[in-house]
């Protein structure tokens, strides 16, 4: 058993019980937190691990949740409520922290006003996305003067904090009610030549659309953690759409398009595309595609197709001393080769290859 303590905020959750059974089942000492007792007991049981009641917006109980633990990793979301508060206890606590989200406000925030911790270190965006998605060009060898298009999505049950970043996706205004420090992302834009073009990309229904089946809708959305995967590849051009199967999750989102301004709004949002997301996939089986088209400005055209997660490998390369004091986006510190190796070991249903366009992809491949 690793005797220093590891605590898993929000360890129920999809998210949580995935990392709490990878890190228990390799001898860690645990301490799960969540809100709801009987999932934390039956989880806590499973893995021989301490459970803990906490409700994360109480700051007495976070605190002492993070108290004695090595490490905080926080799964609970949704990340544009959360925010720092998370992280800040860890830092009081003098618990390191991985956030599988977190992303360009929690970032922004904690630049703002650092912590006084010492030797402190956090990792923000330690997922699928942006962590391991702004790892996928290092590992194409993209070049400065190249372009990318991306193409996120499929038909899958979209519940809690994916929920919200689609009902952010079609809302601009969302700057403005939470953090106005920050960019969160623009519907429509796209970048190109050093700058976002904004509202300049239209919805678009496509029948041909490699690797996703079928009638397929796609959103053009530029996030802020994009437009940063911009920057740092120097590219030419990068367009990310958000890509859905099925007509009720399309049709929903368009008529939220610019309706959220207000929390209230957001929470009905939220709730009404998880209920659609559950009628998409009636009689269907459920997918998740993230294919990365990069098209060099020299080389011939290749392309990536994947699905992961990836807050495990990073927690091990942070315990292993390779990430420095500070705090930093998971793909500034982490290495694409080692963290791809990563998630295939512990997921093993995972493929990541390159491929040439006119290779046909085996059925059932990711």
């Amino acid at each position: 058993m690793k005797r220093f303590c590891i605590a898993i905020l929000g360890a129920t959750g999809s998210i949580g019980r995935e990392v709490t059974h990878w890190l228990g089942a390799a001898g860690y000492t645990l301490r799960l937190g969540a809100r709801q007792p009987e999932a934390l007991q039956a989880l806590a049981q499973r893995v021989n691990a301490q459970a803990q009641m906490v409700d994360l917006y109480q700051q007495e109980e976070l605190d002492a949740f993070s108290q004695g633990c090595a490490l905080v990793v926080n799964c609970a979301g949704p990340s544009y409520l959360v925010l720092d508060r998370v992280a800040r206890s860890a830092a009081r606590a003098g618990a390191h922290y991985i956030d599988v989200s977190g992303d360009a406000p929690v970032w922004h925030l904690l630049q703002q006003t650092r912590t006084s911790a010492r030797g402190w270190t956090a990792v923000l965006s330690a997922g699928m996305l942006p962590g391991l998605a702004n790892l996928m060009p290092d590992w194409l060898g993209a070049l400065p003067d190249d372009a990318i298009t991306v193409y996120s999505g499929g038909r899958e049950s979209v519940r809690g904090a994916a929920a919200g970043d689609l009902v952010l996706s079609v809302n601009d205004q969302y700057g403005t009610m939470a953090a106005s420090s920050y960019w969160y992302g623009e519907a429509s834009a796209f970048w190109v030549k050093g700058e976002p073009h904004l509202r300049r990309l239209p919805t678009e229904l496509r029948h041909d659309l490699a690797h996703f089946p079928g009638e397929v809708t796609l959103l053009p959305f530029l996030s802020s953690d994009a437009e940063r995967l911009a920057l740092r590849y120097q590219l030419r051009e990068l367009r990310w759409y958000n890509v859905f199967s099925g007509s009720f999750l399309r049709e929903t989102l368009t008529g939220l398009r610019g309706w959220v301004n207000s929390a209230e709004r957001l929470a009905q949002a939220v709730a009404l595309v998880e209920q659609v997301s559950e009628l998409d996939l009636l009689g269907h089986s459920p997918y998740y595609r993230l294919v990365f088209d990069l098209i060099p400005h020299h080389t011939p055209r290749r392309r990536a197709a994947l699905t992961a997660a990836v807050t495990v490998s990073t927690l091990n390369v942070l315990l292993r001393g390779d990430i420095a004091p500070g705090v930093h986006f998971a793909d500034d510190v982490l290495m694409a080769t080692q963290t791809f190796n990563d998630v295939v070991r512990l997921h093993p249903g995972t493929q990541i290859r390159q491929y040439l366009p006119d290779e046909r992809l085996e059925e059932g491949k990711l």
